[in-house]
């Protein structure tokens, strides 16, 4: 890797982490602390940029994070690997994946539903299971056994495949029981601890996943790649997986469970990953059920209580902070949830935000759009024309296009 790489990876990495502590404190001297990573890498002198937290919602979690050096390395990892897992990943598995995620998880799960009762005519079931600990008790020599093996399938021997398997060294093996630097006070991650699910604290020695690591990450969507092949191709069962919540659509449910209880034996003989105890379910699909967050019924979804109980109390935490400056702010905070309540039979719901949960006061800065279930500033407060009054900016004739609009018309 030259320089020229290490700029275009950096440039590349910080492009929606510009914001971030991490990114901002680096780029005070990035050429610097730059050029210092290039000399460490090509010097294979490279120590371990990680510290950790407790994320307190949706419910506490432990974070394992790296600085802006680490992320360069492993966006530029990352650039070259995802293509080729891309290549060997069945379309059952949704996370950290272009073009997928929950929402289309959750379509496919009702999709199943829908072709295995033969169009809610004949009955079905839908088991459900979980993995238990997931990130804590993955085997770190398994997952770098399987990426290297991918490497060298695909790069010839030289100096990029030197690079990309030094990497996948030094990122697989961070090992943070002993390097990392606590950003939380150690009191809060007892109830982890309790549950055993502290990298940190609880994971045995050649253990243990970094949740908060783009490489961790897609690795652990690429680490069960084999067992959805023998699900999907193998068995030729209806199938779903996101991370480590999987459901099977089955028509004849005692060979359905036998099934899941054969694929419950080979992830704990071939991966050593164990189930929830508490996280096993065998529905009728007219019972509906959940996952990942969604309820679903035959026909329909619903949003899930949580993310109504997070959208009511961040929303709350807004109101205390009716400001012009915090516009912005409360726009990507409540859009953030209506987008995602919108796909599902969440009207009566928005509506209830809308009108008991949200302040009046912001009335004299947005308005609720009810052709798009979304909220828009108001007039004289679009961000266009914030930034002009700020900075005395001046706007092209398609901004003031837009930010003259009356409330509640959306754009064309």
């Amino acid at each position: 890797m030259d320089t020229k790489t290490f700029i275009d990876s950096y440039l590349g990495c910080r492009e929606n982490k510009r914001r971030s502590p991490d990114s901002v404190y680096f780029e005070l001297h990035w050429e610097r602390d730059l050029k210092r990573l290039e000399l460490d890498f090509e010097d294979r002198s490279l120590v371990p940029f990680i510290y950790g937290f407790i994320a307190p919602r949706p419910r506490p979690r432990e974070v394992i994070a790296c600085l802006m050096q680490g992320k360069i390395l492993q966006f530029y990892f990352d650039l070259h690997i995802r293509p080729l897992v891309e290549d060997e990943l069945t379309d059952r598995t949704f996370n950290n994946r272009i073009g997928y995620g929950p929402d289309k998880a959750v379509k496919q799960l009702m999709e199943d539903i829908r072709r295995v009762s033969q169009n809610y005519t004949r009955d079905c079931w839908v088991i459900g299971r979980d993995i238990r600990a997931y990130f804590p008790s993955s085997d770190l020599d398994r997952s770098y056994n399987h990426y290297r093996q991918l490497i060298e399938r695909h790069f010839p021997e030289g100096e990029q495949r030197d690079d990309l398997l030094y990497i996948l060294l030094r990122t697989n093996y961070s090992y943070p029981a002993e390097n990392i630097h606590l950003r939380s006070p150690k009191h809060k991650w007892e109830p982890i601890i309790a549950e055993g699910k502290s990298v940190i604290f609880n994971a045995p020695p050649g253990r243990g996943a970094c949740l908060g690591n783009q490489y961790w990450q897609v690795e652990k969507n690429y680490d069960l790649n084999d067992f959805d092949h023998f699900q999907v191709d193998e068995c030729g069962l209806a199938y779903v997986r996101f991370v480590d919540d999987m459901r099977w659509v089955v028509a004849n449910k005692e060979a359905g469970l036998a099934q899941v209880a054969l694929s419950e034996k080979k992830l704990q003989e071939e991966y050593g990953y164990q189930m929830h105890p508490r996280k096993r379910s065998c529905q009728h699909y007219t019972k509906g059920g959940s996952f990942i967050g969604i309820w679903f019924k035959p026909g329909r979804t619903y949003i899930g209580n949580r993310v109504v109980r997070n959208c009511k109390a961040r929303i709350q935490e807004w109101n205390r902070h009716v400001t012009e400056l915090n516009i912005d702010h409360f726009l990507a905070s409540i859009n953030s949830y209506t987008g995602q309540m919108k796909h599902h039979a969440a009207y009566n719901i928005i509506r209830g935000i809308v009108d008991n949960t949200v302040s009046k006061k912001w009335t004299k800065y947005v308005h609720f759009n009810e052709d798009r279930l979304c909220y828009q500033a108001n007039p004289g407060y679009t961000h266009n024309e914030l930034l002009q009054k700020r900075y005395h900016f001046k706007l092209h004739k398609n901004d003031k296009a837009r930010t003259t609009q009356r409330p509640g018309v959306a754009a064309a």
